[in-house]
């Protein structure tokens, strides 16, 4: 697997499958506190697509799960999920960058979004 991501990849590697993944991971990750999610795949996915794999699939289900609750039902329902091309996308990303690859999902996952500002606007900042 390669380590290095050149310019080139990493335009690559941050495309529309990526970004929609990405912002379910923010989700769970900073809204719903699944500080879980993303210590798996920061420390146990490594260049494994089986684990890999799991943990989207998990993202996925628990995101779904979310929209039940009353705090999380407005934004999950109008949020962009991902659709079986962009899990097929990100796996084919991981495959062929490895763990290099979580690194970038996870940068991409920790920005802000509209939620986020939001909060930040009630907040008084």
């Amino acid at each position: 697997m390669n380590t290095k991501i050149d310019e080139s990849l990493l335009s690559e590697l941050h495309d529309e499958a990526s970004k929609a993944v990405a912002s379910v991971l923010h989700y769970l990750i900073f809204h719903a506190k699944n500080v879980q999610l993303y210590h798996e795949l920061r420390l146990s996915v490594g260049d494994d697509i089986g684990k890999f794999s799991e943990l989207l699939s998990y993202a996925q289900r628990e995101l779904y799960r979310l929209k039940d609750y009353e705090e999380h039902k407005s934004y999950v329902q109008n949020m962009r999920w991902p659709s079986e091309n962009d899990i097929i996308a990100v796996q084919k990303h991981h495959a062929k960058v490895g763990k290099p690859y979580l690194q970038v999902l996870l940068g991409m996952a920790g920005g802000a979004c509209r939620k986020c500002l939001e909060e930040k606007k009630e907040g008084g900042e």
